[in-house]
């Protein structure tokens, strides 16, 4: 894995950690930001650089390469050993706990944390002159956490000074928080911290937004003359308090730019909104894609949470906005109550088939009106795609059940009946009901039977058909016709409009996707749905005469394993019609986990071995093929155990074996008694110890 494009200059190092900053500023970019954020955390060695008064780190693989990026990086990250060597021309080596706290501050502005590191910092400086640059450190050393404040501004003469309207202050062009010039800590503080940290700004008890402090202090008249300040922080505006619970009353109450310990309510309560935030960015994310591309495909190794995000996903695109979409038990409660309806699940494998999916060919017993058996017919039935594709074709405004209880009585008596047409339009049927019966009479008008004018083949349970309509079931002997029913109801009273769908496909590559879509994959694009700039119908195989669509308001989550390859990949016709969003193994999920059910000891453990594996995984002369640390990095739900125990088990019977099918498979290049040391370390909960060689120290996991 040789490059040879190595950097000539210390401003060729300084503007490939502008490269790396400029990656992580761009949450919007989630492929690239999700990148980004593992490769900034995930190195062994940095390099520190002082860009524009701010102390910056960048692992040192991907600065040792003249112009370095993204694609650059992805394709051949090189050789750590020769990027050190050349960076030892304008660096030396130092470890040091006060860098590891700055480092740590670091990351919290992404919302990401890590072990102790070793450092590169320029010939020409000491750690204490890189340390002038962090006006933080003091108070770091002594709380690692104490990162979150809270802000209520006043007028310049301070505490017992009005209010002003801080909100204005959050919506001028550079958003903005200010106090006045005291002689006390909290001025101080004010002026002093570093950028970074997260800060509530307040009316009284009442939270306005929160926001991430992004620049130094600084003076300015005109913002003065304003808001009567005279010290100012530009921020970063993370959310509005209307998009969030309020804190209990009182909750912040005191001072005017005050520190939020860990141990205390204040600091749980702005952590938490710190992680909804971060959820629903995702999930919004997620959702615009979904909306915009109509079919999304979450991707990335096992237990990263694919299949337990898509409910969030569809919850957010079909506009529900009333629960916590981070809520697990209220999303699933609610989209529960949707399936059938506005949400439809499958999965799919091998054996799966277009017969299966769209629509096919079922046998269905013919019985007569005393429902003995007459026959056997085969009748088109509709599947999964096909039915939530026609459920988008419902009002919600109206009750379908209703309206068909309404229907009945018009129809009621065979003098009453209806000529209603088939569902492809190429016959019609007659349909009446006999008050008191759970049937509705159906006989084609084509009919030649000599039974009777009254006499039903094929009667419709009416129960059934109120399921069918709803998206909930189907009538079981005669579904087409009891969705030519449904159609002549909702002609009746006017019962035709739009809805959002979601169509979750789990396991989406396990199938034979070209077969099972068929003639649909063409149908599938945005502009090629019903109302999209080139709409195209096709006529199904075994409906014959009914011309079908794509709705544009159906909308399809993919779920795919990457490191599942056994049952073959994607082809190019289907993946070009999906977007595709990587979801990576991360730390931050177990961290929560551990710390909402206050068992701290047990996920230091857990941390520490996700941690341990994840080098292991990624370590280069380990990882081998075309996949990537991303691919098959353990995810971080095999981490999560309720105790020790578990943890154990979760290890010994999941964790395990997955990496040693990965060896086996050769996706991982590991020596036997390397493999052997590695197993029983981590069997015992422990990560693997390794005795350092100075030489080899560099063998960094970026």
């Amino acid at each position: 894995m040789d490059r040879f494009d190595f950097i000539e200059t210390r401003d060729d190092v300084i503007r490939n950690i502008k490269t790396l900053y400029h990656y992580l500023s761009d949450e919007n970019d989630v492929d690239t930001y999700q990148w980004a954020s593992s490769i900034f955390k995930n190195g062994r060695i940095y390099v520190i650089e002082i860009i524009d008064s701010h102390i910056c780190f960048s692992p040192s693989r991907f600065v040792g390469y003249k112009d370095n990026t993204k694609d650059k990086h992805k394709e051949n990250h090189g050789d750590g050993n020769q990027t050190n060597d050349v960076l030892k021309n304008y660096y030396q080596k130092v470890q040091d706990d006060r860098l590891d706290i700055v480092f740590q501050k670091e990351l919290s502005r992404y919302h990401l944390s890590s072990g102790e590191k070793k450092y590169w910092i320029p010939n020409d400086f000491t750690v204490e002159d890189i340390l002038k640059y962090d006006n933080n450190t003091k108070m770091s050393m002594n709380s690692k956490h104490d990162k979150y404040w809270h802000i209520q501004m006043h007028l310049p003469d301070g505490k017992g000074g009005m209010e002003i309207d801080s909100k204005q202050m959050l919506l001028e062009k550079e958003p903005v928080i200010g106090t006045g010039e005291w002689e006390d800590k909290q001025c101080v503080d004010f002026k002093t911290i570093a950028k970074g940290n997260i800060v509530l700004v307040r009316k009284g008890s009442e939270a306005i937004a929160l926001c991430e402090i992004i620049g130094d202090n600084f003076i300015d008249e005109e913002l003065t003359e304003k808001y009567y300040n005279l010290n100012f922080r530009k921020v970063r505006i993370l959310g509005w308090a209307e998009h969030y619970k309020q804190p209990r009353p009182s909750l912040f109450s005191q001072g005017s730019f005050k520190s939020c310990s860990p141990s205390t309510e204040q600091y749980k309560y702005i952590d938490e909104w710190l992680k909804y935030i971060q959820s629903h960015s995702f999930i919004g994310n997620c959702s615009k894609l979904l909306k915009e591309k109509k079919n999304i495909i979450l991707q990335g190794a096992p237990g990263t949470g694919k299949t337990y995000n898509t409910a969030a996903i569809a919850l957010k695109t079909l506009g529900v906005t009333d629960i916590d979409l981070t809520d697990h038990k209220a999303v699933m409660k609610r989209y529960d109550s949707l399936l059938g309806d506005q949400i439809f699940f499958t999965t799919f494998h091998q054996s799966l088939d277009y017969e299966d999916f769209v629509e096919g060919l079922k046998p269905h017993v013919q019985t007569d009106t005393d429902g003995n058996s007459i026959g056997v017919t085969y009748e088109p039935e509709d599947g999964i795609f096909k039915r939530a594709c026609n459920a988008v074709q419902t009002d919600q405004s109206k009750d379908i059940v209703e309206c068909i209880d309404d229907y009945l009585q018009k129809i009621k008596g065979y003098q009453n009946k209806r000529e209603i047409p088939t569902v492809t339009g190429r016959s019609s049927l007659y349909v009446w009901w006999k008050e008191g019966n759970s049937t509705v009479s159906c006989r084609s008008t084509n009919s030649t039977s000599s039974r009777g004018e009254e006499y039903t083949p094929s009667p419709l349970n009416i129960e059934k058909i109120k399921l069918q309509a709803q998206g909930k079931g189907v009538e079981n002997n005669w579904q087409q016709y009891a969705q030519a029913f449904i159609e002549a109801v909702k002609k009746e009273f006017h019962a035709t409009t739009n809805k959002p769908v979601v169509l979750i496909i789990d396991e989406i590559n396990r199938g034979n996707v070209s077969k099972i879509f068929g003639e649909l994959i063409t149908l599938l694009e945005s502009d090629k749905r019903l109302n999209g700039n080139h709409p195209i119908k096709v006529m199904l195989p075994y409906s014959k005469n009914e011309v079908f669509g794509v709705p544009s308001n159906l909308y399809i989550i993919g779920t795919m394993n990457t490191t599942d390859r056994s049952t073959g990949t994607l082809d190019y016709a289907l993946r070009r019609r999906f977007a595709f969003i990587t979801l990576k193994s991360q730390d931050s999920v177990i961290k929560k986990f551990y710390s909402d059910t206050d068992n701290e000891e047990l996920g230091t453990i857990a941390l520490e071995l996700f941690e341990d594996i994840n080098r292991f995984i990624e370590n280069p002369k380990h990882l081998c093929g075309d996949m990537s640390i991303d691919d098959l990095m353990v995810g971080h739900s095999y981490f999560m155990a309720e105790s020790k125990d578990e943890l154990h088990d979760k290890v010994e019977y999941e964790i395990l074996p997955l990496i040693n099918e990965y060896i086996n498979d050769g996706i991982l290049n590991v020596k036997n008694d390397e493999k052997k040391m590695a197993f029983n370390s981590w069997l015992s909960l422990s990560p693997v110890q390794e005795i350092e060689d100075e030489d080899q120290e560099e063998d960094e996991n970026e």
